[in-house]
């Protein structure tokens, strides 16, 4: 009689190779702590000069406060500063046409008529300089003129709180003309606007900010 045929067994798996000593962690040593091995470190910081870290500067659209620790120019503030550049305009102004047209008259005087003529063109585009710049200039360094300094207030963009320049100090200038030639309404609309900006804030897309 033929014998049964036995069922083939299964293989049985191949038992693992050991680890590789020369890849395995070191061991703990004698007094450290319990959670072995050490979780990862953490990410670095990000860099402060990347584009990325930028303080806190709420968007127009999404809230209507400025920075933490900063509030919206008070308008008396904002009044008495403009008085106070406007006076110092003047002074400056006045302080080069003074000087200038002394120097004309004894030039003229001398019998030195090209220089006197020089001169009273130095004269018109000094007093020039002095009424177009004297804002736009302050802004662009450091973001407040004289007047504004005096409590604290300074000039910054409204989309980032960064600092402004030239483009938009030459475009607030304009604006600033435009506010007062609506019969001062661009500066009435500071009474309106939930950030407190004027015709010529919304032209160059500044914000006046202040400590809180």
């Amino acid at each position: 009689m033929d014998q049964p045929t036995q069922p083939e067994r299964p293989a049985e798996p191949a038992a693992p190779a050991p680890p590789d000593p020369g890849t395995m962690p070191a061991p703990p040593a004698a007094g450290a702590p319990s959670d072995w091995p050490p979780a990862s470190s953490p990410p670095p910081p990000p860099d402060s000069s990347s584009a990325a870290y930028l303080p806190a500067w709420p968007s127009p659209v999404d809230a209507l406060g400025p920075a933490a620790g900063l509030s919206f120019a008070s308008h008396g503030g904002r009044l008495v500063a403009y008085i106070i550049d406007g006076i110092l305009i003047t002074v400056l102004a006045f302080g080069v046409a003074i000087a200038l047209g002394l120097l004309t008259a004894v030039l003229t005087v001398m019998g030195l008529v090209p220089l006197a003529v020089l001169s009273s063109i130095v004269l018109f585009v000094a007093m020039f300089a002095v009424g177009l710049g004297y804002l736009p200039w302050f802004w662009v360094n450091g973001g407040a003129t004289p007047g504004m300094r005096l409590f604290s207030m300074r000039l910054v963009r409204d989309r980032d709180g960064g600092p402004v320049g030239w483009g938009a100090a030459i475009l607030r200038l304009i604006g600033m003309w435009v506010s007062a030639a609506v019969f001062y309404l661009g500066f009435v609309w500071i009474l309106i606007d939930a950030r407190r900006r004027g015709w010529h804030d919304l032209i160059a897309g500044t914000v006046m900010v202040q400590p809180a």
